[in-house]
C-alpha cells in the first residue's frame, strides 16, 4: 500500500480523506465471508495511522452509513462501496 499522505488544513477535511481512505482500503482488500470487512484491531497498523485520526473517521464513516461494526468487523456499507468506487474512478 502506498505510504500515507501527511494532511494539513481543515480537520473535518482531513477526517473526511482517511474516511474515504478506509473505504478504500476495505474495497480493494475484497470480500470475507461475503462482505468487505476487516477486523477493527487491524486498522491503525494496515492503514498507518494515527488511533486518534483513525477513531475521528471512523465514526465519521459510520454516521454517513458509509461503515459498521458486525461483532469485531469493521464492514462497508452499500454507500461506502460507492464511496470507494468513486474516489477508485470505477463504475458505479
Amino acid at each position: 500500500m502506498d505510504e500515507p499522505v501527511p494532511r494539513l488544513g481543515n480537520p473535518l477535511a482531513e477526517t473526511e480523506a482517511i474516511a474515504f481512505d478506509l473505504c478504500v482500503f476495505l474495497f480493494r482488500r475484497g470480500k470475507t465471508n461475503g462482505r468487505y470487512a476487516v477486523e477493527a484491531e487491524e486498522l491503525p497498523e494496515a492503514m498507518g495511522i494515527n488511533p486518534t485520526d483513525l477513531q475521528k473517521a471512523l465514526q465519521l464513516g459510520v454516521e454517513r452509513a458509509w461503515l459498521e461494526y458486525a461483532g469485531l468487523l469493521l464492514a462497508l456499507r452499500a454507500a461506502g462501496i460507492y464511496v470507494a468506487k468513486t474516489v477508485l474512478d470505477l463504475p458505479r
